[in-house]
């Protein structure tokens, strides 16, 4: 469905920009939803050492049949706190992350006109400090009608009707690699859990918690084992394209659909992660149960039904005697 010109709602990048962080896979070169702009690559990832500069070359083409006049804008971005991996995109101009801030470090984007399907390879320049520490830095460029966005009193910085390309740094240096794992749990709905009444939309859940200075890209398998020991499934986790980041200071939570679950039954979870340059392991085990209710209410009726034989009745029998024993003496 085409949308006319550049309006767009909010929910149009934020979904553009969840792509662009990995968190599901898209083909390079593909529109970033019906803006009018198609973006190539949705993300760079790139090294450069401190006294350097690079240059990040970013292709947009206007798909409509009229001509647009562009601006580039720069933005840090930090981790959302709901885990997910979109980045939360920090709009006012004059703002830059606390750490790890690229936007400092890119020089200025001319304006620019792009004709009815015409493309425009757009070079953004990256000068990284001589005293820039080692680590990571990232922002997003994003793309928008001129004059969309000002720097005076009434600045506008709405996402609507921008489109934009996500450039992760690495500074060599001091890297510190530090993934840990927060949880690794099944989940239901994203409720944790160890005991489930149904075997459908259960999720092994893996939490890593990045206490390093450089994104990290996290990869691994996780294997889905009965009772017995036997393996019944294995998945991979991160394995889009491309592969989703972990920011420093910031957890991120992959979940995986599991499959061969039965309706009832015992079942372990492992997981086997790697991660750094250095590929440092990472592992983590949680054992879960799958007990449909009509057992567990079978179970409690059960439990019910014993305690009255063993309680209940002797009494109910006692009672019963002494009655008799009383009646008999009347006579």
């Amino acid at each position: 469905m085409q949308i006319r010109r550049w309006r767009l709602t909010g929910a149009s990048i934020g979904l553009a920009l969840l792509v662009l962080m990995g968190t599901m896979p898209v083909a390079e070169g593909a529109s970033t939803g019906g803006n009018g702009l198609r973006i190539s690559p949705v993300r760079t990832d790139v090294t450069i050492a401190p006294g350097k500069t690079q240059t990040v070359v970013i292709n947009v083409t206007n798909v409509t049949d009229s001509t647009a006049s562009l601006q580039a804008i720069v933005n840090d971005f930090v981790a959302n706190p709901n885990e997910s991996g979109e980045p939360a995109i920090l709009l006012n101009p004059t703002q830059y992350a606390s750490s790890h801030s690229l936007k400092r470090f890119v020089s200025p984007i001319s304006n620019f006109t792009l004709k009815p399907d015409q493309e425009k390879a757009v070079n953004v320049n990256i000068t990284i400090p001589k005293n820039a520490a080692g680590g990571g830095y990232y922002g997003a460029v994003r793309f928008l009608p001129a004059g969309a966005i000002t720097t005076g009193p009434n600045q506008n910085v709405s996402l609507a009707g921008s489109v934009g390309s996500l450039i992760l740094v690495k500074v060599p240096g001091n890297i510190v690699d530090k993934l840990s794992i927060a949880s690794f749990d099944a989940r239901s709905n994203d409720r944790s859990g160890t005991f489930f009444t149904h075997s459908k939309n259960i999720d092994a859940v893996v939490r890593f918690q990045n206490e390093g200075n450089i994104q990290e890209q996290p990869f691994g398998k996780i294997l889905l084992k009965n009772r017995s020991g036997k393996t019944l499934a294995s998945y991979e986790i991160n394995n889009t394209t491309p592969p989703g980041n972990v920011l420093p200071d910031s957890i991120r939570k992959f979940s995986i659909p599991l499959k061969k679950l039965s309706s009832f039954g015992e079942y372990k979870l492992e997981g086997n992660f790697g991660y750094g340059s250095g590929g440092q392991l990472l592992s983590a085990s949680t054992t879960f149960y799958v007990i449909p209710l009509w057992l567990i209410l079978l179970f409690v009726a059960v439990v019910i039904l014993l305690g009255f034989l063993v309680f209940g009745l002797p009494k109910l029998i006692r009672k019963y005697n002494d009655r008799v024993i009383r009646k008999a003496g009347r006579r």
